[in-house]
């Protein structure tokens, strides 16, 4: 999986889509997550362009954690 550090393209459907505004490693979801600014926030795939490369991406506008602690109390 490749590392984000922040102002790769976002790209929606193979267009530019928004950037990637902040990232880091994600341990509790085990991969890199970013935060990035969508200027075209709709339906379809998106991907990343890291080094050149695309690699596609889930989006999420909820929480990637367990607000509520249910998971670790488990």
């Amino acid at each position: 999986d490749p590392m984000l550090w922040g102002g790769e393209l976002v790209l929606r459907n193979g267009e530019p889509a928004g950037q990637v505004t902040s990232a880091a490693w994600g341990a509790t979801v085990g991969a890199a997550v970013g935060l990035a600014l969508l200027w075209d926030l709709g339906e379809g795939s998106y991907e990343v362009n890291v080094g050149g490369a695309e690699y596609p991406i889930e989006t999420s506008r909820r929480p990637l954690v367990d607000p509520e602690g249910v998971r670790i109390k488990q």
